[in-house]
Order: C-alpha cells, then structure tokens, then sequence
C-alpha cells in the first residue's frame, strides 16, 4: 500500500461517529450518554495522563468519559512526574507499554501459543467477564492506527478477518491459533479404527475458571455423549467453533467494539483482512537497503568504518535476525505501511571502540553503540544485543 493511499484510507477509517463515552469501572462497561462525558470539546488535544506504576489503570481511566470524536484528536501523553514533550516517542512508548502490558502483564487476557508465536484470547472465565479490559485492547488498536504508530502485535491474519465480520470456524482458521490441536483434530477425522474406543472423548473441552480446570460441554448434555466414527465430524466443528468464536465472544466483541468506536468509516468496509493488519502491525517484507539510505547518524558519518561495519553485518543478517535487530532498535519486528523507507533509524555514537553492548531507545528509533573498529566485533557485539534484548512478543 502507497504511503498516499494510506493517509487517504486512514482520514475515511475515521469519520466521526455518533457522540459516545465510556464507563470505565474496571470488569464492567457502561456506555454514557454525551451530556455526560467528561471530554472537553474545546481542548485541541487529546491527552492521556498515566503514572508507569499503573499504566493499563491510568489509561483506562483516562480514556473513560471522551466521545470517539474526542478521542480522534491528536494525541498527546503524559507520563506523570517526568518531564518531556510529546513529539512522537512518548505516544510511541505508551503505545509499546501498554501492548505489553496488557498481553503478557499478568492480566490472563491473551494465551500465546509459542508454534505459531501469536496470542489469541484467553478462553478462562475470568478473562471473558473483563470487558472493559479488553475494550482498552480495542481502543488501543484503533488509536495507534490514527495515530500512525506501528504495534508489535503478535496476532493471527483470523483476527482482522473476524473484525471485518468475515467469522471463520474452519481447521485451517484454527492452525493460526492452536496448530497442535488442529493436527489432533485432522488425525481424528482421518482414523479408520473405533473412533469411541480409541479416543475415548465426550463433547466436551477443557477450559478453566480462575485458573482453575473445568470441563465445558460444547452442547446440552454432552459429557455424557460419547465421540463416534458417525459424530466426530460434528465434534471437530464444535470444538473449532468453540475455540474460535463462541468460547470467546465476551471478549473478541468488547474488543471489536473498542476499535470500531474509532475505526468505523466507510472505508473500513472494502479493506482485506491483510490489509487491515498492515495498517495495525506494518509489512512483514523487509527491504533493508531502503532502510539505510533514510538512516541518519549522530556522531558517525556514513563513511566512518563503523557505519560500515554495521551495515556489512546487517547485510549478511537472516530473515530472522534482521527482525531480532528491528525488534531492538524500534519496538516491532516489521516495517511501517510503505515500507522500511518510512522509518528513520539513527545511528548514534555513543564512545569511542570498547566492548560495551549497543542499546536502543525504541521510542526514537534510536541504536546507540561505541564506535567499533573491526567487523568481527560489530558481529558480535551487536549479535549478543540483538538477542538478549527482551521484547514484547519474545518469549
């Protein structure tokens, strides 16, 4: 997608929608009728005030009592007690927090499957009764999207189709999930013994309730109806249904119901999946040469044998390791929309030649390193970061 097309896709993605607030208590949501909200119509911004101590609480309440089209104003952020002005790198950061935050902080939200190396939600009781939680998921989304701020968000392509209103309950929909139990499933389906002997199975699937194992049955009665050669068909479609859509409705419609509060233009509706997930998470394709030529350097210059050390090692860098070193220096894996020639990487020096490590400040786009004087030390140095570095996402 053209840088062009995008801007022009994100302005009709986010005409106003009609004046809503947000009731903000914690494991609830109550939608508030606009003589009630709390924004201030005549403010040019919308600021979001949070403390690091209780980010996901602060920005909830922050964002609790603005009306969508508040909430489409440009963003500004606070961190509370610290000084700083918000030129980009604090929205970039809040983002980057509160991604980690509410995925692997502890909230039981999102379940990462470590085969496909993405979330999807969580099916545990709990998780399900915090709606407002996973609003915030939403919100978060729909504003970085306006925003124009890339997320480092692990998730399956099913999950934009799903947004889209494309639902899907199918054994190749479920290998983007849980590959290992779609293999089961397959292998089920394929059996040519006693289905009931062998298996063993009722229509029934194992979830938990505050942590704790419970048996869900996926029909009336169905612990006590057995698994057959003549039903498995029925079972594997209830059991990737339920996985998919029905065991984790609560939470996939508070969290639909979040980004379409900002995300619900005219446009939204001739996007694909694909590129809905572009404009979340950036392009997966990685064109480093294109990276380079918009790099700027503090301290280098492009002909210092330092600078061309890094790029040297970099070239010879794999898939993978290219995306460990962007993880690094920026916060996400991938490329923003219209490719690494859209993002400005600095370079900076931070001394002259030691064996220090390089560091970053994701919020900049900002690698620091000393200044290297052989190749094989920038291999290394920079290697040991790079993979030693723990990002959101790697687990």
């Amino acid at each position: 997608m053209q840088h062009s097309q995008q801007v022009a896709l994100r302005h009709s993605l986010f005409e106003p929608q009609p004046r809503l607030g947000i009731g903000a208590k914690r494991g609830a949501l109550a939608w508030l009728p606009a003589d009630v909200a709390a924004a201030d119509a005549a403010a040019p911004f919308l600021v979001l005030r949070v403390r690091r101590a209780s980010l996901v609480e602060d920005a909830l309440e922050s964002l609790a009592g603005n009306t969508p089209l508040s909430l489409l104003k440009p963003l500004r952020v606070v961190f509370v007690g610290e000084e700083g002005i918000d030129e980009g790198g604090l929205r970039k950061e809040l983002f980057q927090l509160l991604i980690e935050a509410l995925f692997t902080g502890g909230y039981g939200l999102f379940v990462w499957n470590e085969e496909v190396r993405c979330f999807w939600f969580s099916r545990d009781s709990l998780a399900q009764e915090g709606a407002a939680d996973y609003l915030l998921v939403g919100l978060v989304v729909g504003l970085a999207i306006h925003n124009g701020i890339i997320l480092d968000l692990k998730v399956p392509t099913l999950l934009f189709s799903q947004v889209l209103g494309e639902p899907s309950a199918s054994l190749e929909s479920l290998k983007q999930v849980d590959p290992e139990l779609a293999r089961g499933l397959a292998q089920l389906l394929e059996f040519d013994g006693d289905v009931e002997v062998t298996f063993m199975a009722t229509f029934t699937v194992a979830a938990t309730a505050c942590g704790e194992p419970k048996t869900v049955e996926l029909l009336p009665g169905g612990a006590d109806r057995p698994v057959t050669n003549e039903s498995r068909e029925e079972y594997v479609r209830l059991v990737v249904e339920h996985i998919l859509l029905t065991g984790v409705r609560p939470a996939f419609d508070a969290f639909r119901r979040g980004l379409l509060t900002l995300c619900d233009g005219p446009a939204l509706s001739f996007l694909s999946p694909e590129v809905l997930e572009e404009l979340v998470c950036g392009t997966p394709h990685l064109d480093f040469a294109a990276l380079q030529a918009n790099t700027r350097y503090d301290g280098f210059r492009e002909t210092d044998v330092t600078v061309k050390h890094f790029w040297e090692v970099v070239g010879a860098y794999s898939t993978d390791e290219k995306r460990a070193l962007l993880a690094f220096a920026t916060g996400c894996d991938r490329a923003p929309v219209g490719g690494l020639g859209k993002l400005t990487l600095t370079l900076q020096k931070s001394g002259p030649d030691s064996m220090a490590l390089p560091h970053s400040h994701t919020c900049f786009n900002l690698l620091a390193m000393p200044a290297y004087t052989s190749r094989g030390k920038m291999r290394d140095r920079l290697g040991i970061a790079i993979h030693n570095a723990k990002g959101f996402g790697l687990m």
